[in-house]
């Protein structure tokens, strides 16, 4: 009797201490260190810029960039870890990319709220996002979809990195990160930017993951039951892909026109030129998405008879 309440001390003590642990380490590495960087960057940019307000931006961006990355290192002591978890790296990889592309934008409203009305930073999605795009590179290493070694339980990389660099789904990252450079550079005059931006990329992060759900859960599904799922990983390379080049076409084919329409709220109506001008590369655009879609459905199409023939 006395051994039982002995072992249900151990284990309340145990699971205590475990909690305080975890907590110690939160604090750690999202607020005590972020926050030590984040004070440290503050006074860097007080003494380059001598501006408080811009001092301040800066900072807010510091800490965000400073969060997402530390995340990575108290991640382990969760007790569903997400990227040291290697068999949801499929959904892992839509969460990265979305999640720190609208925290990167997210980063000017902030910063307008902290400022005085005078103040105007029309860059700072621009740079903000430069800047936290990096981790998604950064994670990606951590979180690869190229095979499933099945006998360790892990997705790995590609063999070597040219034949990783020759992936479409890894190429339209990399695209993506350019493309939304693109936009914000040509757009950042409107100071409204971040906002069609941000508002595109909320879109697609849900459309993303509805036109996945079902081959993702049949990953999963697959995983645990030690089945094949090169084929299954495929068409989700095929979705995935499909899903972030038409956020970047969106993106590219609505840009002419919100150069235009801002514009036209403060200045001159746009000319009959102007507009002609701005609906035919718009329609350059569109014509172009529709030639890379039909590129991509040959693409996996070509790799899934591939992969059959194999299995036969």
């Amino acid at each position: 009797m006395n051994s039982n309440v002995v072992k249900k001390s151990e284990i309340k003590y145990e699971k205590a201490t475990n909690i305080l642990w975890k907590v110690w380490w939160f604090c750690w590495y999202l607020l005590i260190v972020p926050s030590g960087i984040t004070a440290l960057g503050y006074f860097i940019f007080f003494f380059i810029s001598q501006d408080i307000y811009i001092s301040l931006g800066f900072s807010v961006l510091t800490f965000m960039f400073s969060i997402l990355f530390f995340y990575k290192f108290f991640d382990k002591y969760r007790n569903e870890p997400v990227f040291l978890n290697q068999t949801n790296n499929p959904t892992s990889r839509i969460h990265i990319l979305f999640l720190i592309t609208i925290f990167s934008l997210i980063v000017t409203p902030i910063f307008v709220f902290i400022t005085p009305s005078d103040y105007s930073f029309e860059l700072l999605p621009l740079i903000s996002f430069c800047v936290l795009y990096l981790i998604v590179f950064y994670y990606y290493y951590f979180k690869p979809i190229d095979f499933f070694n099945a006998s360790i339980g892990e997705f790995k990389h590609s063999i070597s990195f040219s034949l990783a660099s020759k992936q479409l789904y890894n190429i339209i990252v990399i695209l993506n990160f350019v493309i939304h450079i693109l936009f914000l550079s040509y757009t950042f005059y409107t100071k409204l930017s971040w906002l069609f931006a941000l508002v595109t990329n909320f879109i697609f992060y849900f459309v993303t993951l509805l036109s996945t759900k079902t081959i993702r859960r049949k990953i999963n599904d697959s995983i645990k039951e030690n089945k094949k799922i090169l084929k299954d990983l495929i068409t989700f390379h095929k979705k995935y892909s499909i899903s972030i080049l038409s956020l970047i076409f969106v993106l590219l084919i609505q840009m002419p026109f919100v150069i235009i329409g801002i514009y036209s709220l403060s200045g001159p109506t746009p000319t009959l030129f102007e507009l002609i001008n701005a609906f035919f590369l718009s329609m350059m655009f569109f014509l172009i998405y529709l030639k890379i879609r039909v590129y991509l459905a040959f693409y996996y199409k070509k790799s899934l008879m591939r992969l059959s023939k194999n299995e036969i």
